[in-house]
């Protein structure tokens, strides 16, 4: 089979951007596929020189890094600085864009290439609000162009392997589930503008960190076979707030699939989460665990109940699926991107905009609930 290579153009040169330039620029045959290729055909900064030191980063890795393949094998052949990020949008030789910026960026730069009639892969979380959402959806089905939020753990080897276990319904009906996302960050050394105290940037936990509690709440509750609330709410909140900044340092949201299961999730920059088990699934005849972290999740278990509460699971098994050597973790998802673009898709299955939009609304619900100083912030929806 010939393989079909996807023309990417790189918004942003920060550090979440060079990892996922790093994973295109690695040999697809490494994670196993043979269908899809890469190429990095331009790359947006504030200057020509930004944009072209990070070319040049991409091109000086070691024989001992996976995406040293990149530079010798064609992947950053003529690929173009640019000192804006209008010229990658408009670039002719670009056919997806990525954009890496912070949060408070995203809607303006995916409806930017969008209108420029780009496909787009936008991180985490997708938008500041869901008004911001709605407008990218409704422009990219206008237009007939693939939109999708980078949501990476969910085209990881260890996510498929959970469904499978949660497909063949050995552990019964769902009965509650935990997921956390904690980092011991030590805010007060950091200084007041960076990126994770900053309002403006859509700083504290909830934004940058509630995506990956939010994603094992995706997989493991609303996927479950069990499931038909396909419109769970939050039922319950608590932020706490850093004083210096006025961002949260920790947020705490419960929410409800009726017919099913509560599920609490939590956000935290003030404590490192617990090694053995960043989500819980409890289910009628046994337990899902998965072990940190929650966004690269490599190993989890099958565990049975407490003895005096017997079910079907008795004996503890545990799975390993880490990402492939070499790889960051990140070119899975651009994989499925590709593919979906060339069989003509503007909405990826495994990462559909209605889940995207669920989990939009509930930060919009958990920021609103609280007392930070984005609690009343707007997005630039309409804008």
């Amino acid at each position: 089979m010939t393989r079909s290579i996807l023309r990417w153009g790189i918004i942003s040169t920060g550090g979440i951007a060079t990892e996922f330039s790093q994973d295109l620029c690695v040999d697809p045959s490494t994670r196993g596929v043979t269908d899809i290729s890469h190429a990095i055909a331009a790359v947006g900064s504030r200057s020509v020189a930004s944009a072209q030191k990070f070319i040049d980063g991409l091109r000086s890795g070691s024989e001992t890094e996976g995406w040293s393949w990149g530079a010798k094998n064609g992947v950053l052949d003529g690929c173009t600085p640019h000192g804006n990020y209008q010229d990658v949008y408009n670039d002719p030789n670009v056919d997806v864009i990525y954009i890496g910026t912070p949060p408070n960026f995203h809607h303006q730069n995916a409806k930017e290439a969008l209108l420029a009639g780009k496909h787009v892969l936008c991180e985490k979380p997708f938008t500041f609000d869901l008004e911001e959402l709605d407008e990218l959806i409704a422009l990219a089905k206008s237009k007939n162009l693939f939109l999708m939020e980078a949501v990476w753990t969910r085209f990881h080897p260890l996510a498929g392997a959970v469904r499978e276990v949660l497909t063949s319904g050995r552990l019964g009906k769902p009965l509650r589930f935990t997921a956390d996302f904690s980092m011991d960050w030590n805010l007060d050394n950091e200084p007041a503008e960076h990126r994770m105290l900053n309002p403006a940037l859509g700083g504290g936990s909830l934004l940058d960190m509630g995506p990956y509690p939010s994603v094992w709440a995706m997989l493991l509750v609303h996927q479950n076979p069990h499931n038909t609330d396909r419109d769970p709410k939050v039922i319950n909140t608590y932020q706490t707030v850093y004083e210096r900044t006025g961002v949260d340092l920790n947020s705490r949201w419960l929410v409800e699939w009726k017919g099913l299961c509560q599920g609490q999730l939590l956000s935290d920059l003030s404590c490192p989460g617990h090694r053995d088990a960043t989500a819980i699934l409890q289910c009628e005849q046994g337990d899902l665990v998965v072990e940190y972290p929650p966004y690269k999740a490599e190993t989890f278990h099958v565990v049975p109940r407490p003895d005096r509460f017997p079910g079907a699971i008795t004996k503890k098994t545990t799975h390993h699926l880490p990402v492939a050597k070499g790889n960051n973790g990140l070119a899975y998802e651009a994989d499925e991107v590709a593919r979906c673009i060339r069989a003509g898709k503007i909405e990826c299955e495994k990462m559909t905009w209605e889940e995207s939009r669920i989990v939009q609304g509930w930060f919009d619900v958990v920021r609103r609930s609280g007392n930070t100083a984005l609690k009343d912030l707007k997005g630039t929806a309409g804008k």
